[in-house]
C-alpha cells in the first residue's frame, strides 16, 4: 500500500469514529435531558397533589362533625404516605438514570476500544448492517 492510501484510510476512520462519538455524545445529551426533565416535574407534582388533597381533607373536616377527626387524621397520615412514596419514585428514578448514564458511559466505552482494536471488523459489521436494514426498511413493490 502506498502512503497516500494509509492517510485516505486513516482519515475515513477518523471521521467516521467522530461521527459516531458525536452521535454518542448527542443521543447521550437528550436522554440526560429528557431524564432530567421528568425528575424536576415529579416532586413539585406530588407537592402540589399533597398540598391540595390535605386542603380538601380539611375543608370536608370542617364540614363534618368532630367525630370525623380520626378520618381526617388518617386522610392526611394516607396523603403523606403517597407523597413519601412519591418522592422515593423520585429518588429511584434519578439513581436509575444515574445507572443507565454509567452503563451508557460503558457501553461506549466497549464500542471505542473494539472499533480501535478490529477497524475492519468494525466496518464490516456497519456495511453489513446498513444492507440488513435498508432491505428491512426498503420500499416492497
Amino acid at each position: 500500500m502506498d502512503n497516500t492510501t494509509d492517510k485516505s484510510s486513516n482519515s475515513t476512520s477518523n471521521s467516521t469514529r467522530d461521527s459516531v462519538t458525536q452521535f454518542g455524545r448527542d443521543t447521550r445529551a437528550d436522554l440526560h435531558s429528557a431524564i432530567d426533565r421528568t425528575a424536576e416535574k415529579v416532586q413539585p407534582t406530588a407537592d402540589r397533589l399533597a398540598s391540595s388533597a390535605h386542603a380538601t381533607v380539611d375543608k370536608m373536616a370542617e364540614k363534618v362533625p368532630p367525630t370525623a377527626d380520626r378520618l381526617a387524621g388518617a386522610a392526611h397520615t394516607a396523603v403523606d404516605r403517597v407523597a413519601d412514596t412519591a418522592t422515593q419514585v423520585s429518588e429511584k428514578a434519578a439513581s436509575g438514570a444515574k445507572e443507565l448514564s454509567a452503563a451508557y458511559t460503558r457501553f461506549a466505552e466497549s464500542g471505542r476500544n473494539y472499533v480501535r482494536t478490529s477497524p475492519a471488523t468494525s466496518v464490516l459489521l456497519a456495511v453489513a448492517a446498513g444492507y440488513g436494514l435498508s432491505k428491512l426498511l426498503g420500499s416492497r413493490k
